[in-house]
């Protein structure tokens, strides 16, 4: 690497950076230098604006390139989990995949790409899996194209169904074609496109084989029709003679177990509620036993059932349905829900508390936005008993209340009567089953309706029960094309998840529930590094924790589970929130206090629980138990009390409000070995025998290195740990001293820092932006590292990204030694003493990658 060439100044311009970042790494590919290359398209995947598939495909190719054909396909696959029509993926995934992932991606090309030669190996690749017709379909203009291949002497058509009328067209064999040489037959086909209000259907069929099928949805203006064919088992004429308020509609495919739970308890929720009835969907089931059980509900007084003779998919399902439907309210309900008593009740309150409200969405375990208690992911669903108790909290604490949304969430839609009239039916120009719910809500809004959500109302959603693996790429196909009819939405939907309004609803439901942690071990610390290594011990603990965090900054209390459990949306702001603080850590009444941060966490906060008999232990993280500011004073440097039995220069002492509250059965815990030996050193002799190294399922250690340690490069790797601005300054300022020293020497930062271009300004550094400790060992053997440099010149122990340091990377390591000399480095390490300045470390650096690389 050498300095920055003047035309990579974009590089430093923070408006062109992402995109430079993309020319500069093929402009490198492209005249074979792979390793600048991939560390510029390493860094434009780790930044914002978040990385599309074409960045993930460009590092694949270099990866491959470079020989590393495990992080070529990892790219890959991520390429197609964000795109999985990505052509340029799916042909390297082609060509470098095993079987199975080969067969998948000829597949996609066979339906979308238009490269004969690409199409003439997928075709090989699909007839040696045994396939004898293949072929393809695309409209172009106000023509229907495409090709096809087949074997054996059946007639090859293509058909086109336009509403009641269908015509037909023979596909002859073309010895000359291209394809002629892949199959025993192969030809290319044109058509005219008839024009129609209504969707058409094309096919590719051989002999009586339909072997592609296209549904070409209706014009947008077109107003919503009728599809397929349906027979009602029942009549529903009569269910006129009284007045329905709401109809409960739930289109069915597949999955039984899930189908059976829903009809059970959505038949015990109606129960005794003569304005509500139940419309059934039989979407053409391939399974009996789903035939024969909506027999069995539709033999029930309130429920109907209509059964499509052709599968027509969610959307052709719910529209039948919605056809059947003349009056009323209406709610689409999924068949993978489980419903508590009285939902309906509840959220047709909410629908009609305003006019203008269009569509109510409930609480769930997965429902996207309205998810708990993690909101934006799939909660575990409870057992329908759970489901009751917390609908029954639900209606009790956040009665009456609706909160307002971008749109709405399909699991379980209620649509009012006025709404449903104004915008008519799902849309049927997105592929099945997601976000043609959002479509129809995002219309609501353009005539005036809003989308609410009542969390007065909890259910549960297994979720993806239709689609399975199928939902990432379902909704990235439909993304796509909702942002062309609503470009605003991405833009509306971010809004709402960083505002997250409905954090007051799930934190009035967690407060009922907080009583059940009773007796939880509370761990405790500010923000910053430090909850990493809290966070990670309290994960990993063989004990129940909750992590209580207090960021200083914004005077807010925290209450968040280690986990995925209650609680996630108790915050509380101080001191406004005292009281309520107050009774929940009451509640909570933990047997053990650890604090892992006694700087930022003052005693008097937690003194009513010590009191009550709260036992009080501490997790040595940092150096916060002897310097308020964790162990460098306000200019950088080491303070005194850190490193040896002296008084903080940095502010008031630390370490009595917390030790006085130690006992002989508290527990000093030490993450990793340099942090016990830091903790013996630096405490009194009768508290040093109460240290013990944390046994946490082997996440923390001894800080073990590999037994193998090699140089895989000539750059320096420079691993940021924390945000600090102390340690970005020293870190600045060493990689500054290095390349005046040495200019030969790359810089590679393994991480985010506060300023990636500054550093990157100073010549011959590239900063990879965020790694995780779980990215870090491939991360560093791909940028071909000499030996890499632990940046945190403060005491931090057990950190993930450290730990993954000591544990995984097989080359040099260069570490501000806290232990004091009791960490077994490895012969090629380089322990560096805690007190050394820029100049000092620069040099004990360049030293060692002298002698190491």
């Amino acid at each position: 690497m050498g300095a920055v060439p003047e035309r990579f100044a974009a590089l430093l311009d923070p408006e062109q950076h992402p995109s430079a970042l993309e020319r500069a790494a093929i402009a490198n590919l492209s005249r074979g230098e792979l390793a600048e290359a991939f560390r510029l398209a390493d860094r434009r995947c780790r930044i914002l604006p978040v990385a599309q598939a074409r960045h993930y495909t460009l590092r694949a190719e270099i990866a491959h390139r470079s020989g590393f054909m495990a992080a070529a396909l990892k790219d890959i696959a991520k390429a197609l989990e964000l795109a999985p029509d990505d052509l340029s993926a799916n042909r390297r995934l082609m060509q470098w995949g095993d079987d199975e992932q080969r067969e998948a991606a000829a597949r996609r090309l066979i339906e979308r790409d238009r490269d004969m030669t690409v199409l003439g190996e997928a075709v090989a690749r699909l007839k040696a899996e045994g396939e004898t017709a293949l072929g393809a379909i695309h409209r172009v203009g106000d023509s229907i194209t495409g090709w096809a291949v087949w074997q054996g002497r059946g007639q090859m058509s293509l058909r086109i169904e336009n509403g009641a009328k269908a015509s037909s067209y023979p596909v002859e064999s073309d010895p000359q074609h291209v394809l002629a040489g892949k199959a025993e037959h192969a030809a290319s086909f044109s058509a005219p496109f008839p024009s129609s209000t209504t969707r058409r259907v094309v096919s590719l069929r051989f002999g009586r084989r339909t072997i592609v099928n296209s549904v070409f949805p209706a014009p947008l203006a077109a107003l919503p029709v009728k599809h397929g064919k349906a027979v009602a088992t029942k009549s529903l004429a009569r269910t006129k003679q009284r007045a329905v308020e709401v109809t409960v509609i739930v289109p069915v495919y597949d999955d039984f177990e899930a189908t059976r739970g829903c009809l059970e308890s959505l038949t015990k929720a109606i129960a005794g509620d003569d304005r509500t009835k139940v419309l059934l969907v039989d979407d053409a089931t391939p399974d009996r036993r789903i035939a024969a059980l909506l027999d069995s509900v539709a033999s029930l007084a309130d429920v109907q059932l209509i059964r499509n003779t052709d599968n027509l998919g969610f959307i052709g399902a719910v529209n039948r349905a919605l056809d059947a439907v003349p009056a009323g309210d209406v709610i689409l309900l999924n068949s993978d829900t489980l419903v508590p008593k009285g939902f309906v009740k509840r959220l047709r309150k909410a629908a009609h508390s305003s006019p203008d409200i269009g569509t109510v969405t409930p609480l769930s375990n997965n429902g996207e936005a309205t998810s708990l208690p993690l909101p934006f992911a799939p909660n575990p669903l409870l057992s329908p008993e759970d489901i009751g108790r917390l609908d029954k909290i639900a209606a009790r604490v956040n009665a009456d209340q609706v909160v307002d949304m971008p749109d709405g969430i399909g699991f379980c839609l209620y649509i009012t009567r006025a709404c449903l009239d104004a915008v008519g039916g799902l849309s049927d120009h997105y592929h099945r089953g997601y976000l043609e719910d959002v479509d129809l809500c995002l219309r609501a809004r353009q005539h005036g309706f809003r989308n609410v959500c009542a969390s007065s109302v909890y259910m549960g959603h297994s979720g993806s029960a239709s689609f399975k693996t199928e939902k990432r790429a379902l909704v990235v196909l439909n993304l796509a094309r909702l942002r062309l009819r609503f470009p605003d939405y991405r833009n509306e939907s971010a809004t709402f998840k960083a505002l997250d309004p409905l954090k007051h609803s799930r934190g009035a439901i967690e407060r009922e529930l907080i009583a059940e942690r009773r007796g939880t071990t509370l761990v405790l610390s500010g923000a910053g590094a430090v909850m990493q290594v809290a966070k990670q011990f309290a994960v990993r603990s063989d004990q129940p924790a909750i992590l209580a965090s207090l960021d200083r900054g914004s005077a807010k209390f925290i209450l968040r589970d280690a986990g995925s459990d209650f609680p996630q949306s108790l915050d509380f702001q101080l001191p406004a929130d005292e009281h309520r603080l107050f009774e929940t850590l009451t509640a909570i009444a933990p047997q053990r206090l650890l604090i892992a941060d006694p700087a930022d966490i003052p005693a008097m906060l937690v003194r009513p629980l010590i009191d009550q008999g709260a036992m009080v232990d501490l997790l040595v993280a940092d150096g916060s138990l002897w310097c308020s500011r964790g162990g460098l004073d306000p200019r950088g440097r080491v303070c005194p009390a850190i490193l040896q039995d002296k008084e903080c220069n940095c502010s008031s002492d630390t370490s009595g409000s917390w030790l006085k509250f130690l006992t002989r059965d508290s527990r000093i815990l030490a993450p990793d070995a340099a942090a016990e030996a830091f903790s013996r050193r630096r405490l009194p002799s009768k508290l040093a025998k109460q240290v013990s190294l944390v046994d946490c399922s082997g996440v923390f250690h001894k800080l073990e290195r590999p037994s193998a340690v090699t140089p895989r490069g000539e750059a320096l790797g420079v691993l940021p740990v924390g945000l600090s601005a102390l340690d970005f300054a020293f870190m600045r300022d060493l990689i500054r001293r290095i390349r005046q020293e040495r200019p030969e020497t790359g810089i590679v930062v393994l991480g985010e820092t506060l300023n990636d271009l500054a550093l990157m300004a100073l010549g011959d550094v590239v900063v990879t932006g965020a790694v995780s400790a779980t990215d870090l060992p491939g991360t560093a053997a791909l940028h071909g590292l000499g030996g890499v440099l632990i940046a945190r010149r403060a005491p931090l122990f057990g950190h993930p990204l450290v730990t993954a340091a000591f544990a995984e990377l097989d080359v040099p390591l260069a570490f501000f030694d806290w232990s004091f000399g009791k960490v077994v480095a490895h012969g090629a390490d380089l322990p560096m003493t805690p007190s050394s300045e820029v100049v000092e470390a620069a040099e004990d650096l360049l030293g060692w990658s002298a002698r190491q690389w």
